[in-house]
């Protein structure tokens, strides 16, 4: 029987590369580095199928905050987690495995207390990789 989440050896320099993609994202929001003393954004990537879709937590998100009608607790819905998954789920995705990118690590609403793992589920996702500063696991749905 597997567990539900798993930890992948992801090398150092593919983990690295996913951060520099968000960090030129940050850039271009004209947001502060990543764990910089300014810093009190996070910032997002999912990617599904063949589609891509970038977030920031509502609190630095320069545009109108769309909408989360993804069920998830009260702290995790306004996360850059939750938007990159409501975006997928308003473009009709479902289903398959996905990858989510995290410029820093998921806060204990979005990790362990299950938030990201429950948005997954509503996807219809049967896994999901989710990669951050301190490397790569896997939460195995199906």
């Amino acid at each position: 029987m597997t567990s539900d989440k798993d930890y992948i050896d992801y090398p150092a320099a593919d983990i690295a590369a996913k951060l520099q993609e968000l960090a030129k994202f940050r850039e271009k929001l004209g947001l502060p580095v990543a764990g910089s003393e300014n810093d009190g954004s996070t910032v997002a990537k999912l990617e599904i199928g063949d589609r891509e879709f970038f977030g920031v937590n509502s609190g630095s998100d320069p545009n109108p905050r769309r909408v989360i009608t993804l069920r998830v607790n009260p702290i995790s819905k306004t996360h850059a987690e939750a938007d990159v998954m409501q975006q997928a789920f308003d473009a009709g995705i479902r289903g398959g495995r996905a990858r989510l990118i995290v410029d820093r690590d998921l806060c204990r609403p979005c990790g362990q207390n299950g938030g990201v793992k429950g948005m997954a589920k509503q996807l219809d996702l049967e896994e999901l990789e989710v990669i951050s500063p301190s490397g790569c696991d896997v939460i195995r749905l199906k």
